[in-house]
């Protein structure tokens, strides 16, 4: 009987596949219609940013818009450094205030009024467009976490757009994308939950803000 003797590296490459068709990592899509190509310059220098709370094209669980904000106005006070940042709880009670008092108003226009009276020179406005929890657990899902949201930096002086990015995310099995193995390693091939995806789409929004601000 004729017998085939197989090279450590022919077995590894056997694995990686056999794992590529079970272990999930994340794909990237987003719409070029709602990222910019590059960033909107305004002439205004910015000395202090507010942000008011998420609001949802879409119906969400109770508390994530409450989450997502949170955990933006962290990013923000943590990274960016150059620019004051008002205290969220500030921000929250005026854009509150504002509502009540203008409930005719579009958010964009409420958020406007709240940068104005809090003295800053931009107010950042966010929108979650998608927010879908994985079914299943962190080894097998039916259907993966999948999160989209849009954040606007705005002029709280004639309310142009300075600033804008968009991020949205579903995670695929390994095999459908493995040119972003880093991040299935970064989560030890789990499946994530809406919360951590949404989180990690915070994190770079934040990061390309600080930049843009950085280069003014």
């Amino acid at each position: 009987m004729k017998t085939f003797n197989f090279s450590p590296y022919s077995i590894a490459l056997f694995c990686i596949f056999i794992l590529s068709c079970s272990v999930p990592i994340q794909r990237v899509e987003k719409s070029p219609q709602q990222v910019s190509e590059r960033p909107i310059y305004v002439s205004i220098e910015i000395k202090k940013i507010a942000l008011v709370p998420f609001s949802s094209d879409t119906e969400v669980t109770p508390g994530k818009e409450q989450y997502v904000t949170d955990v933006l106005y962290n990013e923000l006070i943590s990274k960016i450094l150059k620019v004051n940042i008002v205290p969220l709880e500030s921000s929250t009670s005026e854009f509150t205030r504002v509502e009540a008092e203008y409930p005719e108003l579009p958010d964009r226009e409420v958020a406007l009024k709240v940068g104005n009276n809090l003295g800053a020179q931009a107010v950042i406005i966010g929108r979650i467009v998608a927010y879908s929890e994985r079914e299943g657990g962190e080894l097998g899902v039916s259907s993966p976490a999948s999160v989209a949201f849009s954040v606007d930096l705005l002029s709280t002086a004639n309310g142009e757009k300075i600033w804008e990015n968009y991020f949205a995310e579903t995670q695929r099995p390994l095999f459908e994308n493995v040119v972003e193995v880093g991040k299935f390693f970064k989560r030890k091939g789990r499946w994530i939950s809406a919360d951590e995806l949404a989180k990690e789409g915070v994190i770079e929004v934040v990061d390309e803000l600080n930049k843009f601000l950085e280069q003014r």
